[in-house]
């Protein structure tokens, strides 16, 4: 693992409790983890390879969730699936335009914390569902009754019966010098790239959800990168170059 990606002092705290956690499993106990982004599910797989005490299964709610849980149980026990449900968010009013960044700080207004609360997803039709540990659906469900101006109303589901929306994204071309990641995130956030600097060197970006300090980071065709309070990109393809050696990018944006 290269400089960049050494694991901040934050990733080693949240190691080192989950490993204790798992000397503390004597098998016969099942434990369920917070919601987890894939560098936090990354470094669980780590202590992981090492635990013969438990078994444990992995899931966010559906095949493609980037926030999943880590759900251990006696290795006596017959698989186990991880207990998530969905809350299904609808405008009273017929409203289809709730946001992400509304709805997450919609249920974090009820006392939540992040890691409390897995995807945000929409659906085929009218809706949004919030995947969430089922301890705390319930409750949720029934005083999650605003997001952003709009009246809502809840129920709780099970997530195999959600019929998810395509994630779209917004395509994003342009030129950048060079794949540095100050320069390709720059394209992709629309901020100057001395701005971008200054956030990277703040450690508000992720690469592959792994944390960066240096602007110079030299990216590649599907990475992904994620600022702070503003979403991710995916840097989808290189196409080639200009004539005066510029490289002609194809990103996509998240919210």
């Amino acid at each position: 693992m290269g400089s960049e990606f050494l694991l901040s002092e934050g990733e080693k705290q949240w190691l080192r409790q989950f490993e204790r956690r798992l000397d503390q499993l004597d098998g016969r106990v099942s434990f369920t983890t917070s919601f987890l982004d894939p560098r936090l599910l990354e470094l669980a797989g780590i202590a992981l390879k090492n635990n013969h005490t438990c078994s444990y299964t992995i899931g966010g709610g559906y095949p493609e969730a980037e926030r999943n849980v880590i759900h251990l149980f006696p290795v006596s026990q017959p698989g186990a699936t991880p207990p998530v449900k969905a809350v299904l968010v609808q405008g009273i009013k017929g409203e289809t335009d709730l946001e992400h960044r509304d709805i997450l700080g919609a249920v974090l207004g009820l006392g939540l914390r992040r890691d409390q609360i897995g995807d945000i997803v929409h659906l085929e039709k009218d809706g949004v569902a919030i995947m969430v540990l089922e301890t705390k659906s319930d409750y949720i469900a029934t005083n999650l009754v605003r997001v952003g101006r709009q009246d809502v109303i809840c129920s709780v589901i099970d997530p195999e019966d959600l019929s998810l929306a395509e994630e779209s994204g917004k395509e994003i071309r342009g030129t950048v010098a060079s794949l540095r990641a100050d320069a390709v995130l720059s394209l992709g956030f629309g901020l100057s790239r001395s701005r971008m600097t200054m956030l990277i060197k703040g450690g508000l970006v992720r690469v592959n959800w792994r944390p960066v300090s240096s602007p110079s980071l030299q990216l590649k065709e599907g990475d992904q990168l994620s600022l702070k309070g503003k979403g991710r990109v995916l840097l989808e393809k290189v196409e080639g170059e200009t004539r005066r050696g510029r490289l002609h990018l194809s990103l996509k944006r998240y919210s």
